[in-house]
């Protein structure tokens, strides 16, 4: 090459003879390297122009390459490719006339092996359809027009391979000074002419010396330089028409030099009849009139836009042949990437190049280092330049958030700043966000700019972005202005504002957040010994409240051990730790430990604390006691009250008082209850009627009193929301599923628990309930498999909280003894009856003892039998526990049917009918119906009724195996089954009907037969609109005569 010819080019040094035969560039060019043979070239001869897309696209050339299966690769073809991507004439690269290569797989990259393949075209299928519609029709001119990096070349090239025919390809250059008409040359050189050309195209002999010998004579000047400029334009648009039916691509036109744009205007207006045209620019850099007049003639304008979220996830899926990420990382990497397909497969690259440091394969996609080929390529961006636009986007990549002129400027350090701004505006390298309001482009460049930021003038730009930011409007942007002081060394700035970032995030119901800022402080090795007990105790108050506790129970510990402390702020601390560790840790004896220490520890120094401690103390879900330990800290408690003297504090007291009596099912709790309904008059107030509503529907709907547990429920979401407290949100929702299973609302139930399960995996206390539910639908829609897995695991030692592993290992041992397993059973059964002992709670035990009183009679316990329906009698004697008491009832009977006693028990039977019919448990309510249908069947009477409602309950409720149940006991005792519909006596009363129709015409209210008989008003009200529907009446006032005169009919 000479040294006129590479000065020409932009080369420091021309490439000598003999320059790939070095070991490196020969293995480079053995691997299909392409990348490595531009660097060293880059490198040797000085030349910069890297555009966006030229890594990716040789990274494609080596890759389409290899799976073309090529092992060698002709001096054209080669230096074609090279020579495009670094937009010169191929001549100037010095490649040997002919390079062997061998084929090597490639590497395997850490996210997935297929990370170094072609990726395929996505999300631009119309676009695509629309360029070969328009190519396949001339004459025809297309406008592509895209951001840098968002894939017109990609489609271009997508376009070459699937046109069909004739496609002449020019790279505009980005030289400083282009070589004339270089794209247009570059297209002519492979075109193929079907017919001999005529003597005009002499015009470009000196032009294209390499086809001299298919080209007439040269043509002289015709002496003046216009005329010979126009006869070369004519001669240029000959040779394209003579190459037709055909496609002109010009890639990058928003590079091109002034002679071509001078004669792409005249080809528009001259555009021969087998010739489409096709221009690819970037819309504010490219020149005006040149698209001003494809406009005017008619061009059709393809717009490439950048990926969404889906098609971000599909470009990812084939880049990494495995399936779809996540949602979330998604759009993480649309925020990161603006959705420009060139920087996300930038990212997805260096992802594959390296371990994520979070462990997922999925995070390293959303890590915040810019990879280096981008960076590259957006540091090339900003080196032509001038220093005022590169600082203007300096300051805007350091703001990392939308900000107006003045404020650009002021980080900028440039007085005016208004020219700068909107220079990089047009080219593309800030956006306008919002009216008055500019950014970069994506998140990775803003990465990119800071990471080729000298480290002096980094921490400048963070240093004036806090001082913009703290002179700016109220509230002020804590979090942000934290960040940049800390980014610039101001530590002390860094603690004060993350300080305040907390308070606002608490204030705005994101625990999550303030919990993590407060911990971060809180790990400052000199933070000050006030600062620090103060940050604590915030940190403390502030995570009893959220669903991120791991962390902060590791904080607490760590200072309570190695901290010294006073005993008040020792104390304080550790409660908090208690509490988190029982309520969120799923720790309920440790937390009870670290609650007992922290009693202790207050009493002298705050015994109004001490007071609060102590009737948490007295909770029945804290440390799992026997009730009388609870009992005893809560008399304990109430002795200390009288130094509660704040109103949040008082009302938190009363909560917990009100907790621990309502959840024993004492009926003094009653008296308590209107406390959580009185309007709060503050946050502190209204958080702990928050918490009391959530502690009420847990232990209302464990009682049976389901109408108070849903009327809390309500009112506990309302203050939830108010108060925005998001680990109390999810129990209320636990609590909702809670109250749905008790009361027979199973429609979707199952599913509703499984993702809860998932939700909260991490929060035990809240999973183990969700489980209970799943696996209960599970036992009852036949699915044992799955039940016994899941209530095995609700029902280990110390796992769930004691009415949860009781009920669990219930349910357990009801599908141990149905698969014969009968002593597996009875261990089961008396574990969960251990369980309710040790705590001394039987009116947690509704659905316990019915099952433990049959399986111990049928399996010859009968003694055993008897004892657990003695301690259960005596367990809720003067309590407030409708299910328990419906529940013993139910045992009651149970024990006399499977001693042989049927008559005896039918009358037990009846009595646990209504009762669970009052609570309503529809559920117990078919049980219990079932086994009176038995009975009675076994002592001579009519049990088809009862079976036949039975069975239809559990129909609805999706226990089909119940319902068969129901089923074979009618068909053993030769009763045929009813094929479809409800079972019903016709135009006859009922007996319930008749019941209930005669206590009407003697004039009394719903209320008052539901009373009378044992059931619900709304059975009641079914009852008689069934009889006034019979009767054919249509007011309850003339059931009198009609009652009379039907019964005489009947008889």
């Amino acid at each position: 090459m000479c040294d006129s010819c590479a000065r020409a080019a932009g080369f420091r040094k021309p490439i000598p003879d003999g320059f790939y035969e070095n070991a490196y560039l020969r293995a480079a060019l053995a691997r299909y390297d392409f990348g490595a043979v531009f660097v060293a070239v880059r490198q040797h001869t000085g030349l910069s122009q890297l555009q966006l897309g030229d890594l990716l696209e040789l990274s494609q050339s080596r890759v389409s390459a290899i799976e073309r299966g090529e092992r060698l690769l002709t001096h054209v073809k080669l230096a074609a490719r090279m020579a495009s991507l670094l937009r010169i004439p191929a001549y100037l690269l010095g490649f040997p006339a002919r390079v062997t290569v061998e084929h090597d797989p490639l590497p395997s990259s850490r996210l997935t092996s297929q990370c170094g393949k072609s990726t395929p075209l996505v999300g631009r299928a119309a676009q695509l359809a629309a360029l070969l519609d328009a190519a396949t029709s001339p004459p025809r001119v297309v406008r592509l027009e895209g951001e840098a990096g968002v894939g017109k070349t990609r489609l271009l090239a997508e376009l070459r391979t699937r046109a069909g025919g004739q496609v002449l390809s020019g790279v505009c250059q980005s030289f400083r000074a282009g070589f004339p008409l270089a794209p247009l040359l570059d297209a002519l050189l492979p075109a193929p002419w079907g017919e001999r050309p005529g003597p005009l195209l002499g015009a470009l002999v000196p032009l294209l010396p390499e086809l001299a010998d298919r080209l007439p004579p040269p043509l002289p000047s015709l002496g003046d330089p216009r005329l010979d400029r126009h006869r070369l334009y004519r001669a240029i648009r000959e040779a394209l028409s003579l190459s037709g039916p055909a496609v002109l691509v010009v890639d990058d036109l928003h590079w091109a030099d002034d002679q071509t744009v001078e004669f792409l205007r005249y080809l528009i207006g001259h555009l021969p009849e087998r010739l489409a045209l096709v221009l690819s620019y970037r819309p504010r850099e490219a020149d005006r009139d040149v698209l001003a007049d494809a406009a005017r003639n008619g061009a059709l304008t393809v717009r490439l836009e950048p990926l969404d979220d889906v098609q971000t996830g599909a470009l990812v899926q084939a880049m990494l042949g495995r399936g779809l990420p996540p949602a979330d990382v998604c759009q993480a990497l649309v925020r990161r990437t603006g959705g420009v397909p060139f920087a996300i497969e930038e990212v997805v690259r260096a992802a594959a190049e390296r371990p994520s440091s979070e462990g997922s394969p999925w995070a390293a996609l959303t890590e915040q280092q810019a990879p280096e080929g981008f960076r590259e390529a957006i540091e090339q961006r900003l080196s032509r330049v001038d220093t005022g636009i590169r600082a203007v986007v300096a300051a805007a990549a350091v703001l990392a958030a939308p900000a107006n002129e003045d404020e650009l400027a002021s980080v900028a350090g440039l007085d005016h700043g208004s020219a700068a701004l909107s220079a990089a505006v047009g080219l593309d390298l800030l956006r306008e966000v919002a009216p008055g309001r500019y950014r970069c482009r994506h998140e990775l460049a803003e990465q990119a700019v800071r990471q080729g930021l000298p480290s002096n003038v980094l921490a400048s730009l963070h240093r004036g972005s806090a001082d913009v930011l703290q002179s700016g409007p109220v509230p002020l942007p804590h979090a942000r202005i934290a960040a940049h002081l800390r980014a610039c060394g101001d530590e002390a700035g860094w603690c004060e504002h993350s300080e305040r970032a907390a308070d606002r995030a608490t204030a705005l119901g994101d625990t999550a957040t303030a919990v993590t800022v407060l911990r971060e402080i809180l790990l400052v090795p000199d933070l000050a010994e006030q600062s620090r007990e103060r940050l604590a105790l915030k940190l403390g108050r502030t995570a009893l409240d959220g669903l991120d506790h791991g962390a902060t129970v590791a904080v607490l510990a760590d200072m309570l051990s190695t901290v010294p402390l006073p005993a008040a702020v020792r104390g304080e601390l550790r409660s908090d730790l208690g509490l988190l560790l029982i309520n969120q840790a799923g720790e309920p004896d440790a937390g009870y430990r670290e609650l007992e220490r922290a009693a202790d520890e207050l009493r002298d120094p705050r015994p109004d604390l001490a007071a609060r401690v102590m009737s948490a103390l007295a909770n029945l879900h804290a440390g799992h006691q026997h009730v009388g330990t609870h009992l005893r800290w809560l008399a304990e408690a109430r002795l200390l009250s009288p130094a509660l003297t704040e109103p949040a504090a008082r009302t938190a007291f009363a909560v917990n008082e009100l907790t621990t009596l309502m959840t024993c099912g004492k009926p003094e709790a009653w008296r308590l209850l209107p406390i959580l309904l009185d309007e709060p008059v503050d946050a502190g107030i209204g958080r702990a009627q928050m918490r009391g509503c959530l502690n009420i529907v847990d232990a209302t709907a464990w009682l049976g009193h389901y109408r108070q547990a849903e009327r809390h429920l309500g009112h506990g979401r309302a203050l939830a929301a108010k108060f925005a407290a998001p680990y109390t949100e999810e129990q209320l929702a636990v609590a909702h599923l809670l109250l749905d299973w008790l009361r027979g609302n199973w429609s979707g139930l199952r599913g509703r628990a499984a993702e809860l399960v998932t939700k909260h995996a991490s929060l035990q206390r809240i999973a183990a309930e969700c489980r209970l539910i799943e696996g209960a639908l599970a036992a009852e829609a036949g699915d044992d498999e799955h039940a016994l897995r899941v209530l095995r695991e609700v029902g280990a030692p110390g796992v769930s909280a004691p009415p949860l592993a009781a009920t669990a290992n219930a349910i357990v041992a009801e599908l141990q003894y149905r698969r014969g397993a009968m002593s597996a059973a009875v261990g089961t059964v008396t574990a969960a009856l251990d369980t309710i002992r040790r705590t001394g709670m039987w009116v947690w035990a509704t659905e316990l003892t019915p099952v433990a009183v049959e399986l111990l009679c049928l399996t010859g316990r009968v003694e055993e039998a008897r004892g657990v329906l003695r301690e259960h009698r005596d367990g809720i004697e003067g309590l407030d526990c409708p299910a328990s008491v419906a529940a013993l009832e139910l045992g009651e009977a149970l024990g006399r049917h499977r001693q042989g006693r049927p008559r005896e028990a039918l009358e037990r039977y009846r009595h646990a009918e209504r009762l669970f019919d009052a609570l309503p448990r529809p559920f117990w309510l078919g049980r219990t119906r079932a086994l009176l249908g038995e009975c009675a069947l076994t002592a001579g009477e009519d049990g088809t009724v009862s079976l036949r409602e039975a069975a239809a309950a559990f129909t609805s409720l999706g226990a089909s195996g119940r319902a068969q149940r129901c089923y074979r006991i009618l068909r053993e005792h030769g009763v045929t089954e009813r094929k479809r519909g409800r079972p019903g006596y016709g135009e006859q009363l009922s007996p319930r009907e008749l019941e209930a129709a005669t206590l009407a015409a003697s004039g009394r209210t719903n209320r008052q037969i539901a009373s009378a008989l044992g059931v619900s008003v709304r059975t009641v009200e079914q009852h008689v609109a069934h009889a006034l529907r019979k009767l054919n009446l249509h007011s309850r006032h003339d059931l009198g005569p009609a009652l009379g005169s039907r019964l005489a009919h009947q008889t």
